[in-house]
């Protein structure tokens, strides 16, 4: 549209697309999600109008409940139980084993001693330990004997702690996967419903089984988690606000465009098409002197509001901008912003 600024170009290219967009669908709501195999390219989805604020909400209250959920099942009895369990039957069988080398050291005249260095062999005579002094006044065949069996003992020392080892590895493990599964008996019922609510948007169930993995994988977070905001001041004084749930934000989901008040398409007046304000922009913020982002401040444009509808931009404006016009250029080429956001290209009208 052309004409002599203020004889209400803009006014007039409002009103019309208000009119027409009022017969067409409401454009649906896009999220932007951690994406947990690789962190630097967060997810975006795409879910029916209204159900961006919704699904944040459901999300929140999911993470809420898990924290709670996975703490009181690791401090039941039932779990202490079983993982003393695991932990004596190692401790038992470590003990029977060294028990056996102790008694086999014994039969071949040697004493085994715990020092700062690990354990040692000492030859014994008639039930003591025998002295430096008294080894070296032994001939030299008997020596040689106590030399010989000494070694035969280090030897099987040696192979009991290679065992002693692996059976270390096989009670972690062990350990492990009792972790895992009390965590998986704790999160699979909230898990379950929200992924119920859900199931009509496959690419919204799969981020949430993601997240269900990532939180098995992570036990420990949500383990050592509090909630009781004194206990958590007295640990930590000097702790900023908000940083207590610093870790869990991976799991927050940032609306990026909500169109739960739209009533048809939307109609978009950008009288500032700067790049940023045409295509969003990365916040920051600042912790212990650094600057720190991530997906949840990211940030939409015009552009992505106008996803599905119109979008009005003065022409002369935009030509100022030369990084703005390459890029919504590219944009509608493209058919997604720089934010891997897909576009339904919406009609661009320039005043």
């Amino acid at each position: 549209m052309a004409g002599v600024p203020g004889t209400g170009r803009t006014t007039a290219s409002h009103t019309f697309l208000q009119e027409v967009a009022s017969t067409q669908p409401v454009p649906d709501d896009w999220c932007y999600v951690h994406n947990f195999r690789d962190p630097y390219r967060p997810k975006s989805l795409r879910l029916p109008a209204g159900q961006g604020r919704m699904f944040q909400s459901d999300v929140h209250a999911l993470i809420q409940e898990a924290r709670a959920a996975i703490r009181r099942a690791f401090e039941s009895e039932e779990y202490a139980a079983r993982r003393e369990q695991t932990v004596r039957a190692f401790q038992s069988q470590r003990d029977e084993m060294f028990q056996r080398i102790n008694e086999r050291a014994l039969a071949q005249g040697f004493f085994i001693r715990g020092t700062p260095m690990g354990l040692v062999t000492i030859p014994i005579r008639d039930g003591k330990p025998l002295g430096e002094e008294e080894f070296a006044a032994l001939t030299p065949e008997e020596r040689e004997a106590i030399s010989k069996r000494r070694e035969q003992i280090q030897g099987e020392l040696e192979a009991a702690f290679r065992q002693a080892r692996s059976l270390e590895k096989g009670a972690n493990e062990a350990l492990q996967t009792l972790d895992q599964q009390v965590g998986r008996f704790a999160l699979s019922p909230l898990f379950e419903e929200i992924q119920r609510k859900y199931q009509a948007l496959p690419h919204v169930v799969t981020y949430l089984a993601e997240a269900q993995q990532d939180i098995l994988e992570n036990l420990s977070l949500f383990r050592a988690d509090t909630t009781e905001e004194a206990g958590s001041q007295a640990q930590a004084p000097f702790q900023m606000p908000g940083m207590r749930d610093l870790p869990f934000r991976k799991y927050h989901v940032n609306v990026l465009v909500d169109n739960a008040a739209l009533r048809g398409a939307p109609v978009i007046i950008e009288l500032n098409p700067t790049y940023n304000s045409l295509f969003g922009r990365i916040e920051r913020e600042a912790q212990f002197g650094a600057l720190f982002t991530d997906f949840t401040m990211i940030r939409e444009g015009s552009l992505h509001r106008a996803n599905g509808g119109y979008l009005v931009l003065p022409v002369e404006e935009l030509m100022r901008n030369p990084f703005a016009w390459d890029g919504l250029k590219r944009a509608l080429r493209n058919r997604e912003t720089v934010s891997y956001t897909h576009l339904t290209l919406p009609t661009i009208y320039s005043v």
